[in-house]
């Protein structure tokens, strides 16, 4: 299967990436074993400008003259990277994607421009998924998660080792095989069976990621069984920041994304994660945050997680997402909606220099990646970005907090974290894509 990474500068300071590829190319499997992720289709046009009217407003929301500055220097940087794209690049922003569910709903405050006469890229396409296929229970893997009553659900696998004992420690599965294993839930009300697919030498809790004792205690048993380290390398962290937009959509039936209340919650529960005792020396960090101001200051802040953590920034990759075009999905200087998110990289601080807390911004690295947006919440794998960063990029330790998806070779912690390795989110690739090298 080709790289998800569809274009590059030399500089390597500019991707293009293409999101459920890389998500696809993650999943380790052989040639013969090639599937397509269900995705969304592809936007055509920006949404709709919904921006403060009034200069009050207007003020309200610019807010922090520090964070405005930043903004500034983003919209360069965006607005520069895009440009070289444009100019040293002729192909797609995205891969085709065959197997699609129905456009999501819009709103009063966010419709697509309806002036488009080109229909949507997967839309005309044969291979367009009929949503009457056995859907995911929404709550299936958050309950089971947060379960004691172990007759509530049967969790069988014929080829994945599991956690020692009928505690927490029971809900860590690792796949020591080269090839694919299965994964069956059942629900002792109903009879009926859901099937994951695992990658190849991947492992996962599927708990809280606040209740970190029994994760921990099943990482060191899985280091000793397979006698490798009990740290990692590549820590990463897509966070539930308090969100009130997602709020409001999650009173949808058949919605799972949860997100914490408060940027106090969000402080308790990343301490409680306890990451900073699963960090090998030289430690990468990676967080995902949104653009709100207080959610910045909690990673980055006085002591902030990073500060707690001793890790130093030194790294800021900013996530552009744009339609088929190539335009950003809203102005690059919307108020409300930036068409962008950001990823805080840091690195744990040698043992020489634990005492200094401060870091020279102007040190600090920025990337930009680009790629067209698919489900809501779906961010692209950064496996092949990350691995060029690690000491040994063919043996290294990774692990992701918060996880929606598996990735071959790494481990991965949440309540949620094999939702998208659900047999019913893939489909077996077409030979006429195939012979196609897409």
């Amino acid at each position: 299967m080709p790289s998800p990474i569809l274009w590059h500068n030399d500089e390597q300071s500019v991707y293009l990436i293409d999101i459920p590829r890389s998500i696809e190319t993650a999943q380790g499997e052989t040639t013969q074993d090639l599937r397509h992720l269900v995705s969304s289709l592809p936007l055509q046009s920006p949404f709709g400008s919904n921006e403060p009217k009034s200069a009050l407003a207007k003020a309200k929301v610019e807010g922090n003259s520090v964070i405005t500055d930043l903004h500034a220097i983003y919209q360069d940087l965006l607005s520069n990277a895009g440009d070289k794209v444009r100019k040293n690049y002729d192909g797609p922003w995205c891969l085709p994607r065959p197997f699609t569910e129905d456009a999501p709903r819009t709103t009063k405050k966010r419709k697509l421009h309806e002036d488009s006469s080109e229909p949507p890229l997967a839309a005309s396409s044969q291979y367009k998924l009929e949503r009457s296929r056995s859907a995911l229970p929404g709550a299936l893997l958050s309950s089971l998660a947060r379960s004691d009553k172990h007759d509530a659900y049967s969790v069988s696998s014929d080829d994945l080792d599991r956690g020692e004992g009928n505690g927490k420690a029971n809900r860590f599965f690792s796949n020591a095989s080269d090839r694919s294993s299965s994964l069956h839930i059942t629900r002792s009300d109903q009879d009926e069976s859901f099937a994951f697919r695992i990658p190849p030498h991947a492992s996962f809790y599927l708990g809280d990621c606040a209740d970190s004792n029994p994760f921990r205690a099943a990482v060191r048993t899985q280091a000793q069984q397979l006698n490798t380290r009990a740290s990692f390398d590549f820590i990463l962290l897509d966070p539930p920041w308090p969100n009130s937009s997602v709020k409001r959509t999650h009173q949808t039936p058949g919605s799972t994304y949860s997100t914490s209340a408060s940027i106090a919650d969000m402080r308790e529960l990343l301490l409680d994660t306890k990451v900073d005792f699963l960090m090998a020396e030289d430690c990468l960090i990676g967080v995902w945050i949104t653009n709100k101001p207080t959610i910045r200051d909690l990673v980055l802040g006085e002591d902030g997680i990073f500060e707690c953590w001793d890790v130093e920034p030194v790294e800021e990759w900013i996530w552009l997402k744009t339609t088929v075009h190539g335009e950003p999905v809203s102005a690059l200087d919307a108020l409300w909606r930036k068409p962008y998110e950001a990823l805080l990289l840091g690195r744990m601080r040698s043992l020489s220099n634990r005492q200094e807390h401060s870091t020279d911004p102007s040190k600090v690295k920025r990337k930009v990646i680009i790629s067209v947006p698919d489900m809501h919440s779906r961010k692209p794998c950064l496996k092949e970005l990350i691995e060029p960063l690690m000491p040994d990029p063919k043996n290294y330790r990774a692990l992701e907090l918060f996880a929606r998806y598996l990735v071959t070779g790494w481990c991965s912690w949440g309540d949620e974290c094999i939702k998208y390795n659900y047999e019913g989110f893939w489909r077996d690739m077409d030979k006429r894509y195939t012979e196609a090298g897409t």
